[in-house]
């Protein structure tokens, strides 16, 4: 009469099978030969099956014992490929991330956090894309990214988001401006100043109106494009002043004056992740990395 199998009847199977003797797989087993003898034994009684049959004082495996074998070896690969799996997990979680943020954070944040977190994960694959606020939010929704960061502002009824750093605006000029001499640049030196700034729809620019209305000053700009990446460009090439992220402006450093602004106007980094979704292993691990970096992040300044 059959009887059920347990792990160990299989295993003790498996070892005899890979090392040919019953010595050996007790060995592998780091068990003693009786009871890797005792297993067979009951395997064959139980399964009601020769699987072995001795030749020359070795024992050699039947027909049936072979393909037995086929069939228990694809389950214990499937095993490894899940303890693979999981140990791949524990030390790195998924093996891929998937960031968005804005282009200035792009160019002017992720850079070194991303150096920081490759030394640590070498082999982790990073897909990172470089959007509008907007258009991230749009893609987190859809679970396209494990994280966003954007200085601009999220509903945080949709995501998880948490402030990662709050650092100052600062004022960009020309190498050579006549304002790069002053240690602080308030608002109202700039009155007769040419002004670039983002559209009219972007939260710093918003800010800036407010300050510039609150000082009796037109809210007027000489040029506005999308991206603080432009505005320091074209600031770099003598075509005005402007007001942007510390984050870019730093990247721009020694090709343009980059000056403290008063009032303050405060840029915030925010993080976002799916709410419905818990972040993996490797996500914490990124948002550790990108912690330790801005922990040293200072406002910068040069020119």
């Amino acid at each position: 009469m059959t009887r059920p199998l347990n792990f160990q009847h299989i295993q003790a199977f498996r070892a005899v099978m890979q090392k040919g003797t019953t010595t050996g797989a007790a060995a592998m087993l780091n068990t003693t030969q009786p009871s890797i003898s005792r297993r067979l034994a009951e395997l064959q009684s139980f399964s009601g099956l020769t699987l072995f049959e001795m030749h020359r004082g070795r024992l050699r495996p039947t027909s049936e014992g072979k393909l037995l074998y086929k069939t228990v070896q694809k389950h214990f690969d499937g095993l490894e490929k899940i303890e693979s799996v999981v140990s791949l997990l524990r030390k790195s979680g998924t093996g891929a991330l998937s960031l968005g943020c804005t282009p200035t954070l792009g160019v002017g944040l992720l850079p070194e956090v991303i150096r920081a977190f490759r030394q640590q994960f070498p082999e982790t694959y990073i897909n990172i894309q470089t959007l509008a606020t907007t258009q991230l939010t749009d893609l987190l929704r859809q679970d396209l990214f494990d994280l966003i960061l954007t200085t601009g502002k999220l509903d945080e009824q949709d995501f998880e988001t948490v402030i990662v750093k709050t650092m100052p605006a600062v004022c960009v000029l020309p190498s050579g401006h006549r304002l790069a001499a002053e240690p602080v640049v308030h608002v109202e030196m700039l009155r007769s100043e040419p002004l670039l700034s983002l559209g009219e729809m972007d939260d710093l620019t918003i800010d800036i109106e407010s300050v510039l209305v609150a000082h009796g000053m037109p809210a007027e700009f000489a040029i506005q494009t999308t991206s603080s990446i432009t505005i320091c460009a074209l600031v770099a090439a003598g075509n005005g002043v402007g007001i942007v992220n510390p984050y870019v402006a730093n990247t721009y450093a020694g090709q343009l004056a980059i000056r403290p602004l008063a009032p303050s106007i405060d840029v915030a980094v925010r993080m976002a992740m799916p709410m419905h979704t818990a972040p993996s292993l490797l996500t914490r691990h990124f948002v550790d990395a990108l912690n330790a970096h801005l922990s040293h992040v200072r406002p910068p300044v040069s020119g």
